[in-house]
């Protein structure tokens, strides 16, 4: 199980998660480029899996929530966003302090209207329910050019190994 604790570093905004350029400044673990097609969600869990596993000594058992959080935001930008330009969602695993951080960045809203910067990314049906209830924060931004990313967080559960 995941650790539900607050973590101000994720916030949007602040400082330590956040560079100047708008991404974050956490320890990028790995990055993909993945088609976006419904088939992208169970490489993006499994993906996830093996990189968490790897980096903190976690078993399978131990990343239910992080696998079905990843699930449910890579599906809901494979259904409800514009792929990127290459036809592809990227989805980065950063460590930030004592926490996961998942980013899925598509090439954003699917109905062609501009939104807002502040304006929040849809999160339909289960998934913000998820969201609420699993994950320490999660967030959007946007990218100059258009792109889109979602991001939650997770604390480390105690007992994995920090590296």
């Amino acid at each position: 199980m995941l650790v539900p604790a607050p973590a101000p570093s994720l916030e949007l905004g602040i400082p330590s998660a956040w560079n100047n350029n708008g991404k974050s400044a956490g320890r990028l673990i790995g990055e993909i480029d993945i088609a976006a097609t419904p088939a992208a969600v169970r490489l993006a869990r499994s993906y996830v899996r093996e990189l968490i596993g790897q980096h903190f000594g976690a078993d399978r058992s131990e990343l239910g929530d992080l696998e079905l959080l990843t699930s449910e935001a890579v599906t809901n930008s494979v259904l409800h966003a514009r792929p990127r330009r290459n036809g592809t969602v990227t989805l980065s695993v950063l460590h930030i302090d004592r926490y996961v951080r998942v980013e899925v960045t598509d090439g954003g809203t699917a109905s062609g209207e501009p939104r807002g910067a502040e304006e929040p990314l849809p999160v339909h049906g289960r998934g913000l329910v998820l969201m609420k209830a699993l994950a320490t924060d999660f967030g959007t931004s946007r990218g100059k050019n258009g792109t889109a990313t979602f991001w939650f967080g997770v604390g480390v559960q105690e007992g994995w190994r920090l590296p």
